[in-house]
C-alpha cells in the first residue's frame, strides 16, 4: 500500500516521469538531514530552528501527497514552534511526525524504483 499519492507531482508533467523522478531523489537525498536538523532543534528547544526547518521541507511534503496525518503533524509543528505555545504537544507531533517519517521515506523509494521502470 502506497502512503504517498504523487497525483500532483505526476499531474505536473502528465505523460513523463522525469521530473517526478528528480523531485523525489532530491528530497531522499535530503531527508537525512531535514530531520535530523528536526529532531536537534526539538531537542534542544530551540523553537524557532524548529519552525525554519519544518517549514523548509512543508513544500515537499504537500509536492509528495504525505497522508493526511503527517500533514496535519507539520502545519502543527509549524504553528506551534513558530507560537511557543503547547511545547508538550509539539514535541508529541515532532515525534509522530520523525517516527512516522521512516516509512514515507521507504514509500517513495519504491515509488521511485516503479516511475523509474515505466
Amino acid at each position: 500500500m502506497e502512503l504517498c499519492n504523487l497525483t500532483y507531482l505526476k499531474s505536473i508533467t502528465p505523460g513523463n516521469n522525469a521530473f517526478a523522478i528528480q523531485v523525489i531523489e532530491l528530497f531522499l537525498k535530503d531527508a537525512a538531514d531535514h530531520i535530523n536538523e528536526i529532531t536537534n532543534s526539538c531537542s534542544t528547544n530551540n523553537w524557532s530552528e524548529l519552525y525554519k526547518n519544518a517549514h523548509k521541507i512543508k513544500p515537499s511534503v504537500e509536492m509528495l501527497g504525505f497522508p493526511t496525518t503527517m500533514k496535519e503533524a507539520l502545519i502543527n509543528i509549524n504553528i506551534l514552534s513558530k507560537s511557543e505555545t503547547n511545547i508538550e504537544k509539539l514535541v508529541d507531533l515532532v515525534n509522530f511526525f520523525t517516527s512516522e517519517f521512516h516509512s514515507i521515506l521507504k514509500d517513495l523509494e519504491n515509488q521511485l524504483q516503479q516511475l523509474k521502470s515505466e
